[in-house]
């Protein structure tokens, strides 16, 4: 088995993209990282966007390249060696949260500051937020209250 990482980026979401078009990069995503064999989980709280992949090294900087190239110009804010996917069935979790919640959280309470739309976060707050939040996700998920989309036919979906 090839070693695995996992990345995190970290970039204001544009005020003149509407909704519909993260549902559509989000899509993007899910279907890229489909092909590619990678999982992860997106947050968007208080106009900044905290995005985690995981997979081999080689997915990996492959993603990473496209995600240089995106208009949305996320910056990567940690890479790392895992033992395991934190979130392997999932092509892309997402969640909104608020930014009051996300700095209970984390016990921080002014972490994202909606006059600036830049969150200033470090990196093992951004990966235990994104952890907390995906796994209160898959606990719903698990409940029948949400689905989120599974990785291809390499794990099947939970009753």
């Amino acid at each position: 088995m090839e070693d695995l990482i996992h990345v995190i980026y970290l970039g204001a979401a544009s005020p003149e993209l509407p909704e519909h078009d993260t549902v559509k990069f989000l899509n993007e995503v899910r279907k890229a990282n489909r092909q590619n064999d990678i999982s992860g989980m997106m947050l968007y709280v208080g106009g900044c966007l905290l995005l985690l992949l995981e997979g081999t090294a080689a997915d990996i900087d492959s993603a990473s390249r496209a995600i240089s190239a995106d208009e949305r110009k996320l910056r990567m804010i940690l890479r790392e060696p895992v033992p395991e996917r934190e979130f392997p069935e999932w092509t892309m979790g997402f969640e909104t949260i608020e930014p009051l919640e996300a700095g209970r959280l984390l016990g921080e309470r002014l972490l994202f500051d909606p006059s600036s739309r830049v969150a200033c976060i470090d990196p093992n707050s951004a990966k235990t937020l994104l952890s907390i939040t995906g796994r209160r996700r898959w606990q719903s998920d698990r409940s029948g209250m949400f689905r989120a989309i599974r990785r291809a036919a390499k794990l099947p979906a939970t009753p």
